[in-house]
């Protein structure tokens, strides 16, 4: 089962978010807007059975709610649209723990630099006239919240994109 930890973005959140997509482009596969999460750490491919030890590893983290700033847009060049987090070091912070505690229990991590985001769309292939349509867009988009929990998700591959469920929920 593949594994991450995650933010998930409050409702009045991923509603004010749905103002960035454009449907008219039918090159993008949006993102549900249940699905829309920053990701704090992939935990890759693992065995059901380690549920447990991810949950009593993080039980253990102490952490408080944090401000969050969605703003700016962009593309990785994989295809992804995203929303970007501005930088926070609470968020930083919570991510590094995180890592460290999935690390002491054996699991392997990517070694990635952490660029916090919300994957809003994907696509095969990436223009400027799609890109230009999306700047203006969001240019301006500018929101801010609080969360006072993350969760251990999973995701299921499917043929119209993937489903995630919550494993565990965390909150201080």
């Amino acid at each position: 089962m593949r594994l991450f930890l995650a933010i998930n973005l409050p409702t009045e959140v991923q509603n004010q978010v749905a103002a960035l997509y454009l449907p008219e482009i039918e090159s993008l596969r949006w993102t549900p807007l249940h699905q829309l999460h920053i990701t704090l750490s992939y935990l890759g491919e693992l065995s059901p059975n380690k549920i447990d030890a991810i949950i009593e590893a993080i039980a253990e983290l102490t952490f408080k709610p944090i401000t969050l700033t969605l703003k700016d847009t962009g593309f990785f060049k994989s295809g992804i649209y995203w929303l970007g987090v501005d930088e926070n070091p609470e968020l930083i912070n919570l991510q590094n723990r995180l890592c460290h505690a999935m690390r002491e229990i054996g699991i392997r991590l990517e070694k990635r630099r952490f660029k916090p985001h919300v994957t809003i769309a994907r696509t095969k292939q990436i223009s400027a006239p799609i890109a230009q349509m999306i700047e203006q867009q969001s240019f301006g988009f500018h929101l801010e919240f609080s969360t006072d929990r993350f969760e251990l998700m999973s995701s299921y591959l499917k043929p119209d994109g993937p489903e995630y469920q919550s494993e565990a929920e965390f909150i201080p």
